[in-house]
């Protein structure tokens, strides 16, 4: 069984919704950190990280278990874009948090 491109766009635009509203968190955190507004950063980077996984648990469970279980997933550009700022935000997270730990914990 293959996964109909219609469906696939759908899926693929709520990962973009998602991994795009974490990102901006992501960049409100990095304005908070430039002020040294570390407790606000990392309020910030706890947002993100909730919609950054909702984007994960979107392609887990609507794309790679279908996948795992015998449906076809079509490539798109689109698909490509999904995964890409997924990856990258979840990455930029990732990086800030650190920078945020350390600063927190007195580390610099």
């Amino acid at each position: 069984m293959k996964m109909e491109m219609d469906e696939l766009n759908d899926i693929c635009m709520e990962m973009i919704a998602n991994a795009g509203e974490g990102r901006s968190k992501v960049f409100e955190a990095l304005d908070e950190i430039n002020g040294e507004n570390y407790e606000t950063a990392q309020k910030k980077l706890e947002e993100a990280q909730e919609m950054l996984a909702e984007a994960h648990r979107i392609q887990f469970e609507k794309l790679m278990s279908p996948q795992n279980n015998g449906v076809e997933i079509p490539f798109s550009m689109l698909l490509l874009h999904a995964m890409d700022m997924t990856m990258v935000s979840t990455s930029e997270h990732d990086l800030l948090q650190s920078v945020v730990n350390a600063r927190l914990s007195g580390k610099e």
